[in-house]
């Protein structure tokens, strides 16, 4: 017999799951015609309409040539203040800094990451005066990153408030419970791990590693599992696999291009956490929260009973103050440390692209890998297998659209840029900076056995379907 209370549901709880979970589910997972034929989400509308109002205003700078609009103004503000924030910490160490848990997290940096702020820094205003090498403040470095970094800035402006609507209110413990065996089956994961899959496909691969950090922190997902879900869950969304396809003048292919997407993802994300280094990672929870998951169903009680009552106990739990101070929380992480080292880092990374013979040399191998695939022009598009680890949006530029490589050239090696799954210029550094057993070795490791893995199988389909 169920002991009391166990099979009682709340009705405050149940209303607030039904509410936040469609809610949730609407932002993120509907996708609505867009007019021009293709689909986007809710949340994907809300941002590309505060990126346009804010990008059609266009800043007046010192001599610059850049197009510094209203959103790259918010980017320079986030990168200075998170460098004089740190440095003043690191000087003067102000008791409310330091006696502050979550500011000392985010302004009591380590040595690489003082530098990544000073860095960025460095080079924001360099873009915003007009004023330095021309290699930093060129159109196809700086200045590319400072679109990016900006852009982020827009999409996580929504994406903080939106996901608690997704992930606290009872829905990732409904799913969770429904199909935890076949997820734990296919992917060695919990059931609720399937929610950060759908974020990522209709929504982000960054909100995806939100969700995923924010689970494994407060003790849902071990370390192992925050890092295979990171690593294989966290795809790049399907509008914007659309306009990597448009940018490699693949369009008329979008689902083709798509499905090989999908199935070239499903089937790495059932290799990968049973080998090296996943495999052998830390599969405790975080000692400081312990085990908070409880997906396992009691033999006194139905599959669907025993979800709706984990979900309803979820929602039942969570108030709106708890989500607001979470969020809040989340932007000072995110402005003040995500921000600067992307632009960083992928700055640093476009210029030794751009402008050295380096990324020519390490992708010799990878030139003779596509070559005995019979990749049309192997040798010359070589350096799109390894480029797309600092920002996926690399590979497509290289490739260029149809007056660019060969058409079978721009199917292949664009998947791949997709299914490759880790750029450091976006999920990378969510990674770094969240408490998951990876470090940028790891992560490297992880890129590079995903692209020998998936260029056999994308090849294969390629010849097979295109």
């Amino acid at each position: 017999m169920n002991q009391p209370g166990e099979s009682k549901l709340s009705k405050r709880g149940l209303v607030k799951f039904i509410l936040f979970s469609v809610l949730g589910m609407f932002l993120f997972l509907a996708p609505i015609p867009d007019g021009s034929g293709a689909f986007n989400i809710p949340l994907g509308f809300g941002i590309d309409w505060l990126r346009g109002v804010l990008g059609t205003v266009s800043l007046t700078t010192y001599g610059s040539d850049v197009n510094f609009a209203l959103h790259h103004l918010l980017a320079l503000i986030a990168i200075t203040l998170s460098f004089l924030g740190t440095l003043v910490t690191y000087i003067f160490k102000p008791k409310f800094i330091v006696n502050n848990d979550k500011l000392r997290e985010i302004f009591r940096s380590t040595p690489v990451y003082f530098i990544s702020k000073a860095v960025g820094f460095v080079v924001v205003w360099m873009l915003f005066l007009g004023w330095g090498p021309n290699f930093i403040i060129n159109a196809h470095t700086g200045d590319e990153m400072m679109g990016l970094a900006a852009s982020l800035m827009v999409v996580f402006i929504f994406l903080v408030p939106a996901i608690p609507i997704l992930t606290k209110f009872g829905l990732m413990e409904f799913f969770g419970v429904l199909i935890r065996k076949a997820v734990r089956f296919l992917f060695r994961l919990p059931g609720r791990a399937s929610i950060d899959l759908m974020a990522s496909w209709f929504g982000s691969s960054a909100a995806s590693v939100i969700i995923t950090r924010d689970q494994h922190e407060k003790g849902f997902y071990t370390g192992r599992e925050a890092a295979v879900i990171a690593t294989n869950f966290s795809f790049v969304s399907l509008p914007f696999t659309l306009v990597v396809a448009e940018a490699i003048g693949l369009r008329d292919r979008f689902w083709l291009f798509y499905l090989v997407v999908c199935i070239v993802c499903i089937i790495l994300a059932m290799i990968m956490p049973r080998i090296w280094p996943l495999r052998k990672l830390n599969d405790d929870y975080l000692p400081d929260v312990g085990k908070q998951i409880q997906e396992e169903v009691p033999a006194n009680m139905g599959i669907f009973r025993w979800a709706l009552r984990s979900a309803t106990k979820s929602a039942d739990g969570t108030t709106v103050r708890q989500v607001a101070r979470s969020g809040a929380y989340s932007y000072l992480n995110i402005f003040m440390d995500l921000i600067p080292i992307i632009l960083a880092w992928g700055t640093v990374a476009l210029i030794i692209f751009e402008f050295t013979p380096v990324f020519n040399w390490i992708s010799w191998p990878m030139g003779q890998l596509l070559a005995l695939l019979q990749v049309p022009e192997a040798m010359a598009y070589a350096p799109a297998t390894l480029v797309g680890f600092f920002d996926m949006f690399i590979p497509a530029l290289l490739l260029g659209g149809a007056d660019g490589a060969p058409e079978l050239t721009r199917f292949i090696l664009g998947t791949l840029s997709i299914v490759q799954v880790i750029y450091l210029a976006e999920t990378g550094v969510l990674i770094l900076k969240s408490k998951m057993p990876l470090n940028i070795g790891k992560l490297f490791a992880i890129f590079m056995i995903r692209t020998l893995i998936a260029l056999p199988i994308i090849v294969a389909l390629a010849w097979l379907l295109f």
